[in-house]
């Protein structure tokens, strides 16, 4: 029996002042307790219990310990049913991690909306391009777009990334629109460094045959929404995820040329540290944003 238990058995004993009763109180026996006490004492060095063939008391030390011990086993019990009651609640801190881009362009108009239906919990927003170490890191939730390798981690689908090859219309008036991915060749490609393989942009075929194109450019960022800046300003063309340009497509600002031809799709996780012990708030974060990605 662990240290604790034999402050917890003590405990019980005091209040009740027999082994006997203390023995019902906790399913035990009465040999059980009694050594339990005995235990105690021998590692304290000091006598907690007077007794006698009739009763028991308390010594000196008895009354100190019991008085310490006593507080202690509440304060403990009332973390322990806190800790339960946030595991079952949504409320507290959330901390999630989540690339920059998408953090900017399309979580950080998602979170406010989700934080409304929860107004007990507070989230903590971590934006960064590097892979986060969820554990070490001590994050909740993170976010990624990529292909999940075998981790130990626990990686819930929210939805797939599309990108789009896009261009200004300055450039493209100036340059020429690509008909086929082969004239991307001739133009001025900017390099989205952040992904695999950022210098070979895939495409498929009608027929579903894989199309890949070897291009150059003047310009590479591993941040899309620096690759976005250069595209408004007319410097290239390039292959991005569809969510940093959406509003710049509906608006014009921005063209969608090879659309013929479909393009590099990426899987969009949450991930979280352990599957049996997922928090209500982070389900409930999870939930939320596989909704909002499936109605996007």
């Amino acid at each position: 029996m662990s240290q604790l238990a034999d402050i917890s058995v003590f405990v019980e004993v005091a209040k009740r002042l027999s082994f006997t009763a203390s023995a019902t109180a906790l399913g035990s026996t009465k040999s059980a307790v009694s050594k339990a006490v005995s235990r105690l004492e021998e590692r304290l060095g000091v006598k907690l219990l007077q007794r006698t063939t009739r009763r028991l008391s308390l010594t000196a030390e008895g009354q100190h310990l019991f008085r310490k011990a006593s507080d202690a086993l509440s304060q403990l019990a009332e973390a322990e049913q806190e800790v339960t009651s946030n595991q079952r609640q949504i409320r507290g801190k959330i901390r999630l991690a989540a690339p920059m881009s998408y953090g900017l362009t399309t979580l950080i108009s998602q979170i406010p909306d989700f934080m409304s239906k929860h107004p007990q919990l507070t989230v903590e927003l971590h934006l960064e391009d590097k892979i986060s170490e969820i554990v070490g890191e001590g994050f909740d939730v993170a976010i990624r777009i990529a292909e999940m390798k075998d981790s130990g981690l626990v990686a819930r689908k929210l939805g797939e990334i599309e990108h789009v090859t896009v261009a200004s219309r300055h450039y493209l008036q100036t340059h020429g629109i690509p008909r086929h991915p082969d004239e991307l060749r001739g133009h001025n490609c900017l390099i989205y460094t952040y992904r695999a393989s950022p210098r070979q942009w895939t495409y498929l075929d009608a027929d579903q045959n894989e199309l890949i194109v070897n291009v150059q450019g003047s310009f590479e960022s591993n941040n899309s929404l620096a690759i976005r800046e250069c595209l408004l300003k007319g410097l290239g063309v390039a292959l991005i995820p569809a969510f940093v340009v959406r509003e710049d497509v509906q608006a014009g600002r921005l063209e969608v040329v090879l659309d013929d031809y479909g393009g590099l799709t990426r899987n969009l996780y949450a991930v979280i540290p352990d599957r049996k012990h997922i928090s209500a708030k982070a389900r409930a974060l999870i939930d939320y944003l596989k909704l909002s990605n499936t109605l996007a």
